[in-house]
C-alpha cells in the first residue's frame, strides 16, 4: 500500500519502504498527506509535478487551495474539474496533446478521468510555465486610477485573475495592488525558478521601465535632482543595500502556486523601494501577515500601496527635493520614490483589519505619524518599528488610515485584526 498512497509507481515500492525507515516521521507525514480515508474520493498534493497545470472547478475561474490546517487538494468522486495550462499545452503521461484545456472527473484517490481514459494526478502537466497576463479591464479605481488585473487567460473566454493593481497613468505607477491570501500560504510552493521582469503591453507611455531601476541610473538620476555628482554614493551606494530597488507590492511569497508566484513579476506591481528596508522590516511585515492567517486559518484580503513622496535635501540649498527616477528633458517626472509603503490585511468574514506603514527612506531621522499607532495593541507583529535603517514602521486602525491615505477602497471595518 505504501506506494499507492505515496506515488503510485509500483516499481518503487521497495525504494519508498527504505526511505520511509531511513527519515521516519517526514515521510511518514507526507505519505499520510496522501491516504483518501473516504474510499472513491480525491486527493492530490499539488506540487508532485512541475510545471503543473491550473485547476479550477469546471466553468469557474476561481483557484482551489487545501483546507484550513491541510496540504492537499480533496474532490468527490464524479466531481468535474478543468486543468489548464493558459497558452501551453497539456501533457497527459508521454502524450503532448493540443489542448490547453481539459475538463476531467475525479474517479477515486488521484486519478482522474480525461478524454475517456484514466490519468494519474502526476501523469498531468504543462509544457511550460502557464502564461502570465497583464490586462486593463477598462474599468477605473481609487484616485482616478486604472483598473489592471494580472493572471491567465482561459481559451474559452474566463480569465484567471491572481492579483489586481491600480495604476496612476500620470505619475506611471501602481497607488495599491490587491489579492486574496489563502490560510493555506505556508504550504506554498517554493524554490521555484525566478522568472524575468515583464513590463506588459500598452500599460504605460515610459519604454524599458527596469532601465530606470539599474543601480547605476537610478544614481545619476537622483544626485541631478539633489545638485550632487551624478557619480556620488552619498545616498545610492555600490555593495550594499541603500539602494532602490523593484519593491513587490503583492509579494511573491503571499501566493500558493508557482503560476501565481511568476505572475507577480510584472513591473506594474513594483515601486521603488529602499532595499535596505525591503529585505528587512517590509519583509517581516510580509511574514507576520501569512502567519496570521496560517495560524488562525482565515483567508484573508490584502491591498498593498504607496502614499506620499520620499524627499531628501539639496546639496546646495538644503530645500527639500521629491524623489523620482524617471526625469525627461524638458523636466516631467514619473516612478516618484514613495514616502510610505502600506499594507492592510482584512478578514472579510469579521469585518476586522489592520493597516501597516513603514517609512520608505533609511536617511530620515524623524518622520510624523499619518495616523495614531495601535501597534502596541497587535502581538503577532514582530518587526523592529524603531530601527531607522529597516524602515520605521507602525499600524493604524483601517478606518482612520483611510482618512488620510484615499487610494484605500472604502471597505467596511468592525475593528482591529488582534
Amino acid at each position: 500500500m505504501v506506494n499507492q498512497l505515496c506515488y503510485n509507481k509500483r516499481n518503487i515500492i521497495v525504494a519508498v519502504i527504505v526511505t520511509c525507515v531511513l527519515v521516519g516521521a517526514a515521510i511518514t507525514t507526507y505519505c499520510l498527506l496522501k491516504r483518501n480515508d473516504n474510499k472513491g474520493d480525491c486527493e492530490i498534493y499539488p506540487f508532485e509535478v512541475d510545471p503543473s497545470p491550473l485547476v479550477v472547478l469546471s466553468g469557474t475561474s476561481d483557484f482551489i487551495y487545501p483546507k484550513p490546517f491541510e496540504k492537499t487538494l480533496k474532490f468527490s468522486s464524479g466531481q468535474s474539474l478543468d486543468f489548464v495550462c493558459p497558452e501551453r499545452t497539456l501533457i497527459l503521461g508521454a502524450t503532448k496533446t493540443n489542448d490547453s484545456v481539459l475538463q476531467g472527473t475525479c474517479v477515486k484517490d488521484d486519478t482522474f478521468k480525461i478524454n475517456g481514459g484514466e490519468v494519474l494526478w502526476n501523469q498531468i502537466s504543462c509544457s511550460n510555465y502557464p502564461y502570465r497576463v497583464a490586462k486593463r479591464t477598462g474599468l477605473s479605481c481609487e484616485n482616478g486610477g486604472t483598473d489592471i488585473e494580472i493572471g491567465f487567460e482561459v481559451g474559452d473566454g474566463r480569465f484567471l485573475r491572481s492579483l489586481s493593481v491600480c495604476f496612476n497613468e500620470s505619475s506611471q505607477i501602481a497607488l495599491y495592488s490587491f489579492h486574496n491570501m489563502t490560510t493555506a500560504i505556508n504550504q506554498r510552493v517554493l524554490a521555484t525558478p525566478r522568472p524575468s521582469w515583464l513590463q506588459g503591453s500598452g500599460l504605460y507611455t515610459i519604454s524599458t521601465i527596469t532601465n530606470y531601476y539599474v543601480r547605476n541610473k537610478q544614481r545619476s538620476t537622483i544626485n541631478t535632482l539633489l545638485g550632487l555628482d551624478i557619480n556620488s554614493t552619498k545616498y545610492i551606494e555600490d555593495n550594499s543595500n541603500y539602494y532602490l530597488a523593484r519593491g513587490h507590492l503583492s509579494a511573491r511569497s503571499d501566493h500558493y502556486y508557482a503560476a501565481q508566484q511568476n505572475a507577480t513579476f510584472f513591473l506594474i506591481n513594483v515601486a521603488p523601494q529602499w532595499q535596505t528596508f525591503n529585505s528587512l522590516n517590509w519583509n517581516q511585515v510580509e511574514i507576520d501577515v501569512r502567519d496570521y492567517a496560517e495560524e488562525r486559518g482565515i483567508n484573508l484580503q490584502v491591498w498593498t500601496g504607496i502614499y506620499g513622496v520620499t524627499i531628501l535635501p539639496h546639496e546646495q540649498t538644503g530645500r527639500p527635493v521629491e524623489l523620482y527616477l524617471y526625469v525627461d528633458d524638458n523636466n516631467n517626472k514619473a516612478l516618484p520614490v514613495p514616502e510610505i509603503y502600506w499594507k492592510v490585511a482584512y478578514d472579510p468574514i469579521t469585518e476586522k483589519g489592520l493597516a501597516m506603514i513603514g517609512v520608505n527612506n533609511p536617511y530620515l531621522a524623524n518622520y510624523t505619524e499619518i495616523c495614531n499607532d495601535v501597534s502596541d495593541r497587535i502581538t503577532w507583529l514582530h518587526w523592529k518599528k524603531d530601527d531607522q535603517a529597516r524602515g520605521y514602521s507602525y499600524a493604524c486602525a483601517v478606518d482612520v488610515f483611510r482618512r488620510v491615505v484615499t487610494s484605500l477602497p472604502d471597505i467596511p471595518v468592525r475593528g482591529l485584526l488582534l
